[in-house]
């Protein structure tokens, strides 16, 4: 992918910092990224690996670019001590690179870093990891975070992906996104990868999407597009976001997870009628960012899909052992499509074990259009009174009768909700509601209320962090 970044060596924007007071053109970027890589390589050595805590800045942006150019195996990690410090035990990095105001692991030796803001420490004396020469990029799986489990994803990987996003978005040298997502999050990645293979040019805020800071910083540098999770879009309904207050911004994409349908349907209007577009999408990390879109001009037709395969790919169902329902496991292919998972050391010696095939856990239905949908998770289900109940099918049903978020999880013989409530909705009227929704008495079902519900680094429902709480 680095070479697809690199060849853009006109005086394009690429790079625009507002907070660092920094502007890369594709030329200065292309110097500043084979600097990087020279320094590493000289530090480092040859195909060793890599830990990175990404910040929302430039440096972030060098060091990554660096360690593809160098071909230096990566894993980004949560930029938090504890996620860092787990991974740095479990996969023994040659080199830790990290926003200069974070703890670094113990053990190592410290090193001048090749960034401003940014400090490295080499190794200690434990046995490096062996490393397959394809291996380019470890990512953190969904859920994953108290988990040492990795994606493993090669050059190819990345190369496919950001072309094929680049692709259905109509990505050029015109589009500026504005980084809302974090770089250690497969979607937020994939953004930046998108954009600078298209030529694009990405605006790096610290700032959260709920302030005001980061707002004027995407519209003085006219930012054509955002990208969200779903409880960002929540966020943006609530404060009454308004798209024809950012007349620059032409592109709204939505991801992590599925988006309430009324949502959905409200940010569409509000899109077109500012000029702009909303497009959907759904994805794994497993498959590097993205899987399938909706096309705009359908949004409204096939509301609640996940649309088509993104170019050079393709969708399609495989039928459940011992089940004669519709529904049937979602199946992607692609070269986009990782290398295989690595839960400790051992693993990133091996090759592709997945051969470009991603059976996703989701459980899907396809239309006459050849329009997919998603309707629940292979795993995610519950058994009452003899019945297998689908757990997203709970969650779907109370956030769409309901104004709240909800998540809902198998306790043995009964049904636990966590609920998190924006208006004034009784107990009783969300226990009677879902009971009778699942023909069960009210008495299988125990209701929790909370102010949140616990979300990943990522904005995804931490189901993990709700089953600790229970």
């Amino acid at each position: 992918m680095i070479e697809l970044v690199l060849r853009h060596r006109e005086g394009g924007v690429a790079l625009i910092a507002p907070s660092e007071g920094a502007r890369l053109s594709y030329a200065e970027l292309g110097t500043r990224v084979e600097a990087v890589a020279e320094w590493l390589s000289r530090t480092v050595g040859e195909h060793r690996l890599v830990m990175l805590a990404p910040g929302p800045d430039l440096g972030a942006v060098l060091l990554y670019l660096g360690c593809l150019r160098a071909r230096l195996p990566l894993c980004l990690a949560e930029p938090q001590p504890e996620p860092l410090a787990r991974l740095c035990q479990a996969y023994r990095p040659a080199l830790v690179l990290a926003p200069d105001s974070l703890a670094l692991p113990d053990g190592c030796a410290p090193a001048a870093a090749p960034v401003p803001r940014y400090a490295a420490r080499l190794a200690g004396q434990a046995p490096a990891p062996v490393l397959h020469p394809d291996l380019a990029l470890l990512l953190t799986t969904s859920g994953s975070t108290g988990s040492p489990k990795l994606v493993r994803l090669s050059a190819r990987n990345l190369a496919s992906n950001a072309a094929a996003i680049s692709e259905f978005l109509s990505l050029g040298a015109e589009e500026r996104a504005v980084q809302s997502l974090p770089m250690h999050y497969s979607y937020g990645l994939s953004v930046l990868n998108s954009h600078l293979v298209a030529g694009g040019s990405v605006v790096l805020t610290p700032h959260s999407f709920i302030r005001p800071e980061f707002w004027r910083d995407a519209d003085e540098e006219r930012a054509t597009s955002f990208a969200g999770v779903p409880y960002m879009y929540e966020t943006l309904r609530r404060l009454r976001f308004e798209p024809g207050r950012h007349p620059a911004l032409r592109t709204f994409t939505q991801a992590g997870g599925a988006l309430r349908p009324d949502l959905v349907s409200h940010f569409h209007d509000a899109a077109s009628q500012a000029g702009a577009r909303l497009v959907v999408m759904y994805g794994q990390t497993e498959a590097t960012a993205r899987i399938s879109y909706v096309p705009p001009e359908r949004l409204a037709e096939k509301l609640g899909t996940i649309g088509v395969a993104i170019p050079g790919g393709r969708l399609r169902l495989e039928p459940l052992e011992g089940s004669d329902g519709p529904a049937a496991q979602l199946v992607y292919e692609g070269e986009n499509v990782m290398m295989g998972y690595a839960e400790g050391p051992a693993d990133l010696a091996l090759g592709d074990v997945q051969h470009g095939v991603l059976r996703t856990g989701d459980l899907g239905t396809v239309d006459a259009d050849g329009y997919f949908a998603v309707v629940g998770r292979l795993k995610r289900f519950a058994k009452l009174f003899g019945r297998r109940v689908s757990l997203e099918d709970v969650e779907r049903e109370l956030e769409t009768v309901f104004p709240v978020r909800a998540m809902a999880a198998d306790a043995g013989d009964r049904l636990s909700l966590h609920i998190a409530a924006d208006g004034a909705v009784a107990d009783d009227a969300l226990v009677a509601h879902l009971a009778r929704f699942l023909g069960v008495p009210p008495s299988a079902i125990v209701l929790r209320r909370v102010s949140e519900l616990p979300l990943t680094a990522s904005g995804k429902k931490d189901y993990k962090a709700a089953e600790a709480a229970r």
